[in-house]
C-alpha cells in the first residue's frame, strides 16, 4: 500500500467512493465536452510518449544530430576530449622517453655510428 494512499484513508478518504462520484459525473457530460476531453487526453499522451534523442548517429544530410544539447552532452563530449587529449600527450611523452632511453643505451655501449655525434 503506498504512502499516498494510507494518507487518504487516514483522512476518511474512500478511493471507491471517488471514482464512482467521477463516472457519474462525466455520464452527465455532453458529447462535445467528452470528445474535447478525448482530444486533449489523446493529445497529453501523444507528448508524453515522444521521446527526444539524447544523441543521433545518421548519415543524413548534416552533423546536427551529433552536435550535443544538453549539459549533460556537453559535459560528456569534455570529458572524452579532455580523456582523449590526455592519452594523446601521455601515449606521445612515453614514446619520446623510450625513443631516449634507447639512444642513451647506444650511447653508452658505443654502438652509435659517427654520424650521430656529428648533429
Amino acid at each position: 500500500m503506498s504512502t499516498n494512499t494510507t494518507d487518504n484513508n487516514r483522512r476518511g478518504i474512500n478511493p471507491e467512493a471517488v471514482a464512482n462520484l467521477l463516472t457519474r459525473a462525466t455520464q452527465q457530460l455532453d458529447s462535445e465536452t467528452v470528445t474535447a476531453l478525448q482530444r486533449a487526453r489523446d493529445v497529453a499522451l501523444e507528448r508524453q510518449l515522444q521521446k527526444k534523442p539524447v544523441l543521433v548517429l545518421h548519415t543524413g544530410h548534416g552533423v546536427r544530430g551529433l552536435i550535443p544539447h544538453s549539459t549533460h552532452q556537453w559535459v560528456a563530449a569534455a570529458i572524452l576530449l579532455v580523456t582523449i587529449l590526455f592519452s594523446g600527450v601521455n601515449y606521445w611523452q612515453h614514446t619520446q622517453e623510450h625513443e631516449l632511453g634507447h639512444l642513451d643505451a647506444e650511447i653508452l655501449a658505443d654502438d652509435l655510428p659517427l654520424e650521430v655525434f656529428v648533429d
